[in-house]
């Protein structure tokens, strides 16, 4: 193994290891204390167990450690917001173990560095593809000429732009992790914003309880990509504002051009090599086992495999012979595969499906069904597929002088609502504002006709919208994201969507009622798993509520009960801007809630009640 890829994977086991003892500090089960060392002031980790409950023999103590201490090595649970849930029981010592109650007693110092040792590696877990990510990386840099110092030197500057190309199947989604998900990328942590969507307008930001540092991640995938003209924005924006960007390829399409020209590092590697796969397996196995297993490490086709295909084949425990076994058959069977597909054009890989995510599953099987001439998944422009129904409910409002069901029961109106305060205020200025856009008098642009109506459940945030059908006159298109979030696949999800809002634009003008609006999420990292499902969702709401959709006549109210669970961009100017929170009613609103429901049995009610002794 060359000197930098053994320094890269050093130094990935080290802040492993770093995190480990953290966080086995935080629950309780080693203890910082500290030493003079040549006159200087450091600290020491030392355990907080009896460390003679331990044998010696590494093996045995690691597994010792997982089966009692387990507790001990994992992060407390979080609250909604991400961040340590303090109400949260704290690990329970086992009543075999005893606690160092005489810290001051140093006791052996060796058994105690040696406990501290086997904590950290009984914690530690060896990420197959993250490691393989490293030895990657590692390549990319000395095949492209670049020195590990100018790396770093970029890296501490503000706006540095990375390019970085490697034709290995998975490589796009490992990196990004790696820089997110491990301390393994100096000045960090990090926190990847996709450019397919708005940027954050922050450097920081703080995520599971962490301030990281922001970054701009620009997809590679034709699919993902963004058009030129926002490419270019989202560049001029986060260089303006000093975070850094990076684009990472896999395949041939290779990195957008305006990132390759104006790229600070610029890295280039190949697949996967033999070398890399002894250097792998040296990691895992050791030098001596790979020494002895050379000859057939030579033979394996490793240009035919992926990155999943090495973290299915080599796992820690497993004999290197059944690793080296698995590899060689799993290059073999990638490569009959490949080349079956290449003989029949249109053969769908089995084996690709398997390893995709659901949204990535979904965009293969509309290829595919697109091929064959299939377009019911199909929403070009504003028409509808009648295959694909939106689950959305039509109401129509109450005539003036009608009744709802039951006897005597007046119809909703947002006139006699009581309780709900601003929201009706609001209602009633639409309804003000909707006679004159009807009479000519006002553009819809003008108009407050976007709300997000939260409160807890039951505050009648559904009956507030049957109120405003009934008291503007318009009709109600009531839906849910639940409902949208039936279609089978992604593009099944997004064309409900969209032809609710085509449905919507039918009826205008008209109410659109999103119930469980919290349920679209909040966009996340694209190196998080299935976050390309859940930010086209997220990216689909935005384009559908502000001016890049025409939305004329359609008046957009979307309800939650958990309004912090909303992603920022859905709330701000242009789309769910205006915020009104239901409270729970009070007396008088509980009076007047009452005297709805009664109705005309409201006298009789009282004329009994008199009757009886009581107040009128």
């Amino acid at each position: 193994m060359d000197r930098l890829s053994s320094f890269l994977l050093r130094r990935l086991r080290h802040v492993q290891r770093r995190e480990i003892r953290r966080l086995a500090v935080r629950n309780g089960l080693l203890m910082m204390t500290t030493a003079i060392v040549d006159g200087h002031v450091v600290g020491r980790y030392v355990p907080a167990f009896d460390p003679s409950h331990l044998t010696g023999e590494v093996e045995r103590d690691r597994q010792w450690v997982r089966d009692r201490l387990a507790a001990f090595l994992i992060d407390a649970p979080q609250d909604a917001s991400g961040r340590p849930d303090l109400l949260s029981a704290a690990p329970v010592w086992p009543a075999q173990l005893r606690r160092r109650l005489q810290a001051g007693n140093s006791g052996d110092e060796r058994a105690l560095a040696y406990a501290v040792r086997v904590v950290a590696e009984a914690g530690e877990v060896l990420g197959i593809k993250t490691m393989a990510t490293v030895l990657l990386l590692a390549a990319a840099m000395e095949e492209s000429g670049v020195e590990l110092r100018d790396l770093v030197a970029f890296l501490r500057q503000p706006a540095g732009v990375f390019s970085v190309q490697v034709s290995v199947e998975g490589f796009e989604r490992a990196l990004p992790h790696l820089v997110e998900e491990t301390a393994f990328v100096p000045f960090g942590p990090y926190v990847g914003m996709a450019a397919d969507f708005s940027f954050v307008d922050e450097l920081w930001r703080y995520v599971e309880g962490k301030a990281k540092r922001v970054f701009l991640q620009i997809p590679v995938a034709q699919t993902y990509r963004p058009s030129r003209s926002s490419m270019r924005a989202q560049l001029l924006w986060a260089l303006a504002q000093g975070s850094p960007v990076l684009a990472v390829a896999e395949t041939h399409q290779g990195v957008p051009d305006q990132v390759d020209l104006t790229s600070d590092v610029r890295l280039t590697g190949g697949g996967i090599s033999v070398t890399l796969l002894a250097n792998l397996l040296e990691a895992v196995y050791g030098s001596d086992s790979v020494s002895r297993h050379d000859r057939l490490i030579a033979v394996i086709d490793a240009g035919a495999l992926t990155l999943d295909d090495l973290a299915i084949a080599i796992r820690l425990g497993r004999p290197i012979m059944s690793s080296i076994d698995a590899l060689v058959g799993l290059a073999v069977h990638n490569r009959e595969e490949r080349d079956n597909e290449k003989d029949k054009g249109d053969a769908a890989s089995s084996r690709r499906l398997i390893t995709q995510s659901p949204s990535e599953r979904a965009a293969q099987s509309s290829q595919d069904r697109s091929g064959k001439g299939d377009s019911a998944s199909s929403s070009a422009g504003n028409r509808r597929s009648k295959s694909q129904p939106t689950g959305a409910e039509v109401i129509q409002p109450l005539p003036a002088d009608g009744e709802t069901p039951g006897k005597g029961r007046p119809p909703l109106l947002v006139e006699t609502l009581t309780g709900y305060g601003a929201a009706t205020d609001w209602a009633l200025g639409v309804k003000a504002d909707l006679a004159d856009y009807l009479a000519g008098d006002m553009a819809w642009s003008a108009m407050s006709t976007k709300l997000l109506l939260s409160g807890p459940p039951g505050t009648g945030k559904t009956t507030f919208a049957r109120a405003m059908c009934n008291s503007l006159r318009i009709p109600l298109v009531v839906t849910s994201v639940s409902t949208w979030l039936q279609g089978e696949y992604l593009n099944a999800v997004l064309d409900r969507m969209a032809n609710t809002f085509a449905e919507a634009r039918a009826q205008a003008p008209c109410i659109l009622f999103i119930d469980e609006i919290d349920g679209i999420g909040t966009r996340v990292s694209a190196s998080r798993q299935y976050a390309d499902y859940w930010n086209a969702c997220v990216n689909k709401l935005l384009e559908l509520l502000d001016g890049a959709v025409k939305s004329e006549g359609v008046i957009v109210v979307g309800a939650t009960n958990r309004p912090n669970e909303i992603d920022e961009a859905i709330r701000r100017s242009g789309r769910l801007e205006t915020h009104i929170d239901i409270p729970r009613p009070d007396i008088p609103a509980l009076a007047g809630i009452l005297a709805h429901h009664l109705g005309a049995d409201l006298d009789g009610v009282a004329k009994s009640d008199t009757r009886g002794g009581g107040q009128p």
